[in-house]
């Protein structure tokens, strides 16, 4: 669909026109065969949720998850409880006469307002004119080969101090002693993981953790890890929130180079994302022109109606 800068208003008229919005009855439609499965869903005493009902459901679920949430039977189910619940309390409110009062009014047309506009900013990034994202991805690489590179990988061992059956006294002593024995005996440091290590991965792994990236580790055995530049480099202790750690380098790989083979699918895909999201920006800065305009007077007007005459307790603006 072509993006036109008038589109906005001209479907919110037709919607506040033929919706219940516009109507004195905020009704769905009154006759539907409830046992038809073409059109409903599923019903709760005068309460009908349509197909259609349940696809706008889904659609709010992002592309990628939604097949995820439709197989499983329990989100849906809820979601389905949700939706008759506020049906059939909408409808008892209507029939109590609760969507005749004007802030009701008021509030039902500023939800419906929300919820256009947001799909309508939607709408705007799925019609952006296309461009050539591979000439773009590749420029990118480029400009800016450091976005393509590979992260700093490296192999460590550790030894775990825990501190559920120690105090952190005892705990912090204890790996002191530990990492003594290290330094002076290098070659021992597999034999004290198995003999000192809390670490119940230890039987599978002897302590190692091979190939590990930034934000596979937690933060402080992160940072301690990263700072170590010699393999064989053995840490002080480092308090985590399992214990005290002893990390020894093992090894460590420096970023390379990605080639744009390697990066193609994910830069263009980037390039794509950038560029729809410049164009909806951009439209919706031209919609909005020029800014809000106050009426002279008006924000006293609103205040005086919720302060009185005295506004001596009101808030500055």
């Amino acid at each position: 669909m072509p993006i036109n800068k008038h589109a906005p208003a001209l479907v919110l008229a037709t919607l506040l026109v033929a919706s219940p919005l516009g109507a004195q009855d905020f009704t769905r439609e009154a006759t539907v065969d409830k046992n038809d499965p073409n059109v409903v869903f599923a019903w709760q005493s005068d309460a009908v949720l349509t197909q259609v009902g349940i696809d706008a459901a889904f659609s709010k679920i992002p592309d990628e998850h939604r097949l995820a949430f439709i197989r499983d039977g329990g989100k849906v189910d809820k979601m389905v409880r949700n939706i008759m619940r506020n049906e059939v309390l909408a409808l008892d409110a209507m029939a109590n006469g609760l969507a005749e009062d004007p802030l009701i009014r008021e509030r039902m047309i500023q939800a419906a307002h929300k919820e256009l506009a947001e799909a309508w900013v939607e709408a705007i990034k799925d019609n952006a004119p296309e461009a050539d994202y591979e000439a773009m991805a590749y420029e990118d690489y480029l400009g800016h080969p450091e976005k393509y590179q590979t992260d700093a990988v490296i192999d460590v061992t550790h030894i775990l101090i825990g501190t559920k059956t120690r105090t952190d006294q005892e705990a912090l002593a204890l790996s002191h002693d530990v990492r003594q024995r290290a330094l002076d005996e290098p070659d021992s440091f597999t034999e004290l993981v198995m003999t000192y290590s809390d670490d119940p991965a230890k039987e599978k792994n002897q302590g190692s953790y091979l190939r590990m990236r930034p934000g596979q580790m937690v933060g402080a055995f992160e940072n301690t890890a990263y700072a170590l530049t010699e393999p064989g480099e053995i840490s002080t202790p480092v308090k985590t929130e399992f214990g005290y750690h002893i990390i020894r380098l093992d090894a460590r790989y420096e970023p390379r180079q990605k080639s744009f083979d390697e990066v193609r699918e994910e830069a263009v895909a980037q390039m794509k994302l950038e560029h729809e999201t410049a164009y909806q920006q951009t439209y919706i800065r031209g919609v909005l022109g020029e800014g809000i305009v106050l009426p002279e007077g008006s924000v006293e007007v609103m205040l005086k109606r919720y302060f009185g005459e005295n506004l001596e307790n009101a808030p500055q603006y």
